[in-house]
């Protein structure tokens, strides 16, 4: 007999209650609207494969009649009248949702208290969907929804040795989406689970057209479907590795971390190939730029009204993406475009269907002198580019530092092969364990 939602409600409820005031997960904990869910679920009943599964969102989802700030005072008084597309969704697959998770102010800034890595309180959890990674790594929520326009689905995932994708872009519908908290031209709503099997059971409940996102009318070719096994997978070449070290170095462990991770694929019969990526290391600028700018847009009038309200690096941000000049914004689109003509074309040479990545060039770092303005842009160079080619990936476990820290593993799929990118995520951890480890906290 299968568990109820109540069941399974409060066992989330419980590692909340353990948990909570360690990492600091959540902004609103909507306990008794879902125990209140979970009962009507029990009663109503659902076929759904994620019946009664507990699930939070980053507080820049709306959510009917509660407050959605985007970790920003300066949006305090915003509460949403009804439900963001995929809340509603997994509602109505009879999910429960346990509550808004803290994210970085407007997905750039700091959050106030700090959510914690639970491997280690001292330590950053990835960002800035940082309550995703977290509670799920805990427990206080089976999945959680995440926006990512950097990498910020897949480094809290690294982080937190959980599973997180980025799909491809316009595959999940954004409506509903904080817009003074979001980039669209480079966001992309993601989901983090402990695994990649879970995650192919939330995604189809996600994807199908919204007619209030056009993105998601787009048609998607028949390479979304699943492929038979992966026998070729890029890696990247010389050339692009070292550019890319020349941002930030590659941490040792996750070097070795790396390795060992092709040699899975290796002896499951997989041909490692090179590929070079060239405009790969100058995605870190482009990106910059464009969330820089599709950010401010959203905040301009705000800032302006309310400025002592944001943080102060936060209202800088704004105000220079504002003065963004023509030329830099015509050279992030020519960066954009050559990628994607890279990484396509790259793909094709090689008869490879997904490339591999460390997820981030180093492990989670101090909290005690953390500075986003100065750190992120040295965790974003493998993941940034992705978003702004459109392609899925995916983040997965692949082993700890010396100290005992997650590292993150990142699988990079043609456009709308997230089926097959899910089956391969699925092969290498059928046959690894990093994802059945869990925290201390």
């Amino acid at each position: 007999m299968s568990e109820t939602a109540s069941d399974q409600l409060m066992r989330a409820l419980d590692a909340a209650t353990r948990t909570e005031d360690k990492v600091h997960a959540y902004r609103h904990l909507l306990k008794q609207q879902a125990q209140s869910s979970a009962a009507a679920a029990d009663v109503n009943g659902s076929a759904s494969p994620i019946f009664g599964w507990p699930f939070a969102v980053k507080e820049v989802f709306d959510v009917a009649n509660v407050q959605t700030s985007g970790g920003s005072r300066a949006y305090q008084e915003r509460v949403a009248a009804s439900d963001a597309t995929v809340v509603a969704r997994l509602r109505a697959a009879g999910c429960t949702l346990l509550g808004t998770q803290i994210a970085h102010e407007l997905t750039c800034g700091l959050d106030l208290p700090p959510t914690r890595n639970p491997w280690d309180l001292k330590c950053y959890p990835g960002g800035s969907s940082a309550g995703a990674g977290v509670s799920v790594a805990v427990g206080s929520a089976r999945f959680a929804l995440g926006t990512d326009a950097a990498g910020s689905v897949r480094i809290p995932a690294a982080m937190t040795g959980t599973t997180g994708l980025k799909p491809t872009w316009g595959l999940i519908s954004a409506h509903g989406v904080m817009r003074e908290a979001s980039a669209p031209s480079i966001d992309h709503v993601g989901i983090i689970a402990r695994s990649a099997e879970e995650i192919a059971h939330i995604l189809p409940v996600l994807t199908t057209p919204d007619p209030w996102d056009a993105a998601t009318l787009q048609a998607h070719p028949a390479g979304h479907e699943a492929i038979g096994g992966a026998d070729r997978i890029a890696v990247l070449g010389e050339e692009t590795l070292k550019a890319l070290s020349d941002i930030n170095p590659l941490d040792p462990d996750i070097e070795s971390a790396f390795s060992q991770s092709r040699e899975v694929f290796r002896q499951a019969g997989a041909e490692i190939v090179e590929v070079e990526l060239p405009s790969l290391p100058r995605a870190v600028d482009a990106i910059v730029t464009l969330f820089s700018l599709e950010l401010s847009c959203a905040n301009a009038q705000t800032v302006k009204n309310r400025r002592g309200l944001f943080a102060p690096t936060v209202a800088d941000m704004i105000e220079t993406g504002l003065a963004i000049p023509a030329d830099q914004l015509m050279d992030a689109i020519k960066i954009r475009s050559s990628l994607r003509d890279e990484l396509s074309a790259a793909f094709s040479a090689s008869g490879a269907h997904f490339l591999l990545t460390p997820t981030t060039p180093r492990p989670a770092m101090p909290l005690a002198n953390f500075d986003p303005t100065e750190e992120l842009g040295t965790l974003i160079p493998f993941t940034c580019g992705f978003n702004l080619t459109g392609n899925p990936a995916i983040s997965l476990p692949c082993g700890q530092t010396t100290e005992g820290l997650p590292i993150g593993l990142q699988i990079v799929g043609r456009h709308f092969m997230e089926a097959a990118l899910l089956d391969l995520a699925k092969a290498f951890q059928h046959r690894t364990h990093w994802h059945e480890l869990r925290p201390p906290v």
